[in-house]
């Protein structure tokens, strides 16, 4: 049973009004015998900061009003804390794409509220990202190189169009056809090639809903590794079509395996996509580590 939920908001999260959400929570919560601790966060990265460091109990959890944004804070700063003094976390639908909420089929703020009163928890797989061989980063999400990063970077100058921004960011950059070179190491194979996109995915969903990974687990133990190599424009436009719906692992241009460990090795200046997050690139591995955090929902 949880005892005292520690809530963290975003207030710029999102679309809708997460200091309202916040109260109403906060609300219920109480309303049903769980303390709540409400902390509004203030800056990027705060979240992560603030549960790194938070005094914890046992009974206690951690939870965000947010998107995907805000529970890669979350999940980073709980891996930075020692593993005895790990707390569940748990997230309500705050954000633009909530694709982790998507995944465990709760994007309703009642029914969170529920699953956390109720106590249900379940252990997740996590990625651990290590670039440059020195920097270490963990997701739940996606590692996203190629097109699949540079889409990205274009939808952050597009958010005054809101969830579509994604798509319309992704239809720009498959029109421009770019592709890298690079070389993926997985299992016993080895591919050497010019690549539009590779994908490492730990979850169905992506960006605003977007099926990338339709036979994706959050518990299996396995990434999901989806990568295109050079095609024509014709080709790639042909994919998006059917990668909304999750219809494109039988596309001739995609390739899909599933795995444990991948390595991309690059001389290409190009940021990662972690979870929805840009970061410095360079060549790098992703390693999953099976149910290392567990989650109240």
């Amino acid at each position: 049973m949880i005892r005292r939920l520690h809530l963290l908001a975003n207030p710029k999260g999102g679309v809708g009004d997460n200091v309202s959400l916040a109260r109403e929570a906060e609300a219920f919560l109480e309303g049903h015998g769980v303390a709540v601790s409400r902390r509004m966060t203030e800056y990027a990265g705060h979240a992560r900061e603030l549960v790194e460091e938070m005094d914890c109990c046992p009974g206690d959890a951690i939870g965000g009003i947010g998107g995907d944004g805000t529970m890669h804070e979350m999940v980073n700063g709980m891996m930075q804390r020692e593993e005895t003094e790990r707390v569940p976390l748990t997230l309500l639908p705050g954000g633009t794409g909530n694709s982790f909420l998507r995944d465990v089929e709760c994007l309703d703020v009642q029914s969170v509220l529920q699953r956390i009163v109720s106590g249900a928890r379940r252990s997740i797989d996590l990625l651990e990202v290590t670039v440059d061989e020195g920097r270490r980063y963990h997701g739940f999400n996606i590692v996203g190189w190629g097109l699949v990063s540079s889409a990205n970077e274009l939808a952050e100058s597009l958010r005054i169009l809101g969830r579509r921004r994604y798509d319309v960011a992704t239809v720009l950059q498959l029109l421009r056809n770019r592709a890298y070179k690079a070389r993926l190491e997985f299992d016993e194979e080895i591919v050497e090639g010019r690549f539009t996109m590779v994908s490492l995915s730990n979850t169905v969903h992506t960006g605003a809903g977007m099926r990338l990974a339709p036979e994706a687990r959050l518990d299996d133990g396995q990434l999901d590794l989806i990568f295109v190599e050079k095609a024509p424009r014709r080709a790639l436009l042909r994919l998006f079509a059917s990668l909304m719906k999750g219809r494109h692992l039988g596309d001739p241009a995609v390739n899909y395996r599933q795995t444990a460990h991948v390595k991309l090795a690059t001389d290409e200046d190009l940021p990662i996509n972690l979870d929805g997050e840009l970061i410095e690139g360079g060549s790098f591995e992703v390693r999953v580590l099976p149910g290392a955090m567990e989650v109240l929902i």
